[in-house]
């Protein structure tokens, strides 16, 4: 590839700015339009946006039964609706901008690979977005800086939204080059350090996931992308791709407000159903690997999760202040305080508080469960193969605990009940051969069991575990839930204030004057 001090004289000569500046902060904040500070923003437009816990624990969590919450905790949809929302649209305006400033320049041929990589940013962000709000507007959107007629954006139909994002990202894969005139970003690309094949495999394995919640709608056009991703490069088994804190400079993500304060976050029912054999308070009949790095034992060191639904009879948790927050950092010095009362299994004080852990894009063991789904469904041009199948359901379960291992073992805080680096053969085949766990010779059986390895899996994404919840229609493990939870029927996330107040007419043409999260999405059956 061309290097870069020549290119800052060559390539860039019709710039105000040159790619010099690609090596400023991650997290550039543009003020002039100039193609190495709209890319810069484009990448930390991936990190996600602040004020958005509550968001994850108070609906989404609880929607998908990841975790529970022993009480409501007062946080309003609509005060929170807003932060990926506006993330994204600002995200698109800079995609807009930098593409015109690329194709502008002269030596345009040349920045193919800077203008693909923007491309799969936002077609990701795009793919996001949508699963979150539905229709929303898009082909319109993010265009004011052109002309005064695109202020107020209509609304796209989330099936024209998801089919349009795939397709770009085919355009990225297809476009990559590796010709040696193509500008190098290299080490100073925060996000794949400009390796190419990276990039490849993360659209392609982007565009087979998002290509699973449009087949429930449009199985013709979804089976041709499946089939076509299945022909290029994925993630592989053991890969993790995100924004890893040590990679990047200043960069932190602490959990540990999603947690704490109105985040009333217990260990769940139906994730201890999945994880342990018997109720035994003891934790004897725990068989996943996974549970003791996920939570923790209560404050008496008993094994009790909080019911998904409640009762009139189910006991009150002590509280959430002072020695009875499990997630208090003062925890990680004190580990149990003697004083402390708490009676349900909390999250493991660890996960919440550790600020190092990766925020992650996508890994090589979702791949291996969508091929699993894949062959034994029959689909996506494949022919059904039980054997395969639980080749692919039995990889993405080993490097599911290998990851949360390798994560908590990493941990610099991390001090009671650390685990080695990765798990024995023989705790993998233990866990491998327990009756909940070992691959079912019934097709529909194994199915589910490909569904709830899946979501376990998805443990630390809690948007993809509620994308795959729904795109399955629930096949993932759950329970009715109780008439006030939050998560009842959580199918969306609603429109923020800001769409009423300045896009009001094509806001009102999508939702009829009623903005609910109880309405399904199209791409829900």
């Amino acid at each position: 590839m061309a290097p870069l001090a020549l290119l800052i004289a060559v390539a860039f000569s019709s710039c105000e700015k040159d790619f010099g500046d690609i090596n400023k902060s991650w997290d550039n904040k543009v003020y002039e339009a100039s193609i190495p500070a709209l890319y810069n923003s484009l990448a930390a437009s991936l990190v996600e946006p602040g004020g958005t816990g509550n968001l994850l624990t108070g609906f989404v969590y609880q929607n998908t039964q990841l975790i529970a919450m022993y009480a409501a905790s007062g946080y309003r949809l609509d005060n929170m609706s807003g932060a990926y929302w506006n993330n994204y649209y600002a995200a698109l305006a800079n995609y807009r901008k930098l593409v015109e400033l690329i194709d502008a320049n002269e030596e345009a041929a040349n920045m193919t690979n800077v203008k693909n990589m923007a491309r799969v940013i936002i077609a990701y962000q795009t793919l996001r977005t949508t699963m979150m709000y539905g229709d929303m507007p898009y082909s319109a959107a993010a265009k004011a800086f052109i002309s005064s007629d695109n202020f107020r954006p209509v609304y796209d139909a989330q099936s024209d939204i998801i089919k349009d994002a795939l397709a770009e990202l085919k355009t990225a894969i297809d476009e990559f080059s590796s010709n040696s005139s193509q500008v190098s970003i290299g080490a100073s690309e925060t996000i794949f350090g400009g390796d190419l094949a990276k990039w490849t495999k993360f659209a392609n394995s982007i565009r087979l996931k998002y290509a699973m919640a449009l087949h429930g709608k449009d199985a013709a056009t979804a089976n041709g992308i499946i089939a076509e991703t299945l022909s290029k490069p994925l993630l592989g088994p053991a890969d993790v791709y995100g924004m890893f804190p040590g990679t990047i400079t200043n960069l932190e993500f602490d959990r540990n407000g999603w947690y704490q304060g109105n985040s009333y976050v217990r260990m769940g029912s139906t994730m201890w159903d999945a994880m342990s054999s018997t109720t035994d308070e003891d934790g004897s009949g725990i068989f996943d690997l996974r549970c003791k790095l996920f939570f923790e034992p209560n404050a008496f060191g008993d094994w009790v999760p909080y019911p998904q639904a409640p009762s009139s009879t189910t006991p009150s948790e002590i509280g959430n202040s002072g020695v009875n927050d499990p997630y208090n950092r003062d925890r990680l010095t004190v580990h149990s305080p003697s004083d402390a009362e708490y009676i349900y299994s909390p999250l493991n004080v660890y996960y919440t508080a550790e600020r190092t852990f990766p925020q992650v894009f996508m890994t090589g063991h979702e791949v291996s469960f969508i091929k699993a789904e894949l062959y034994n469904r029959g689909i996506g041009g494949v022919a059904a193969d039980a054997a395969t199948a639980q080749e692919h359901y039995e990889s993405g379960i080993t490097e599911s605990v290998k990851l949360f291992y390798a994560l908590a073992h990493g941990s610099s805080i991390w001090t009671v009940g650390r685990p080695n680096a990765a798990p024995s053969n023989i705790e993998l085949s233990t866990m491998m051969s327990n009756p909940h766990v070992e691959y079912s010779s019934n097709a529909g059986t194994a199915l589910s069991q490909i569904y709830k390895q899946h979501w376990i899996a998805l443990f630390h994404q809690p948007f993809e575990a509620w994308n795959l919840a729904r795109r399955t229609g629930y096949a993932t493990p759950s329970v009715a839930l109780a008439s006030t939870s939050p998560g009842l029927n959580f199918y969306r996330v609603t429109y923020p204030q800001s769409e009423i107040d300045g896009n009001y007419d094509n806001w009102r043409a999508v939702t009829g004057g009623s903005d609910a999260p109880t309405v399904k999405p199209w791409f829900m059956p």
